[in-house]
């Protein structure tokens, strides 16, 4: 059984969705904690001709402070939804794929979410159906309730989701590798781990003569839509690393 686990972030890039494609159970760690001024709240697109910036989900910052995603309250009302969508109506209006994605992104906006977690999730299999990604086995970090869950470290953590998930392998983000030699704990037996060597390919991009990679995967389908998007998705990753490649990788 192939894992991959990722935190839910706000309109992942392309790698996000390659981990949801080449596993077999897809872990969202919706009960990890907020990292402020992270993924988990913003995402660049294009904003004009050839420029980038960050698209953002504003949150209550006072009362999220060490709080897990599925606790991090979003400002209330609508008019940060509004201004996002204004945006995109205004940069990518005239991408072929326009009127397929943006009324689907204004439906995921039109309702009301709890938290944080929620709406990056809803928003991640949104784009999954978008792509054509119909079999994706999703579950979630907080129903796992084990008491080797609930009461350890990191690393810990994630062994105790692979175990809940019945993983004998695991798909994880390049720099995953970081915080997993630093506590120590992997490799371990019984679990395989490759790390993902996600390289962006180019495609056409209507706001820039030079292409910008590591854009949200919005880009992608909002200029050469849900067919070929996937198809870049799915040749990302040429060499999945094992741990001793990837160690080779943080030596250089």
């Amino acid at each position: 059984m192939k894992i991959a686990m990722m935190q839910p972030t706000f309109l992942p890039w392309q790698g996000f969705f390659e981990l949801i494609v080449q596993c077999d159970r897809f872990i969202f760690l919706d009960d990890f904690q907020l990292s402020v001024q992270s993924h988990h709240t913003r995402n660049k697109l294009f904003i004009s001709h050839k420029v980038v910036d960050f698209y953002s989900v504003p949150i209550q910052k006072s009362k999220c402070f060490g709080l897990p995603l599925n606790n991090v309250l979003i400002i209330e009302g609508d008019i940060w939804k509004k201004k996002i969508l204004k945006r995109l109506a205004n940069v990518y209006s005239k991408t072929d794929f326009f009127s397929l994605i943006y009324p689907q992104l204004e439906n995921w906006f039109s309702k009301n979410y709890s938290n944080l977690a929620e709406l990056n999730i809803e928003g991640i299999k949104l784009i999954c159906k978008i792509l054509g990604i119909m079999d994706a086995d999703f579950c979630y970090s907080s129903q796992c309730n084990t008491e080797d869950y609930l009461y350890s470290s990191r690393s810990n953590k994630v062994i105790s989701l692979l175990k809940w998930a019945e993983g004998t392998e695991y798909l994880c983000a390049f720099g995953a590798y970081d915080y997993m030699a630093e506590d120590n704990v992997f490799p371990v037996d019984n679990v395989k781990v490759k790390f993902q060597h996600f390289i962006p390919k180019c495609y056409y991009q209507k706001q820039s003569e030079e292409f910008i990679p590591y854009l949200s995967v919005l880009d992608a389908l909002f200029n050469i839509g849900p067919e070929k998007t996937l198809e870049l998705i799915k040749n990302g990753t040429e060499k999945w690393l094992i741990w001793e490649e990837r160690k080779i990788y943080g030596q250089q």
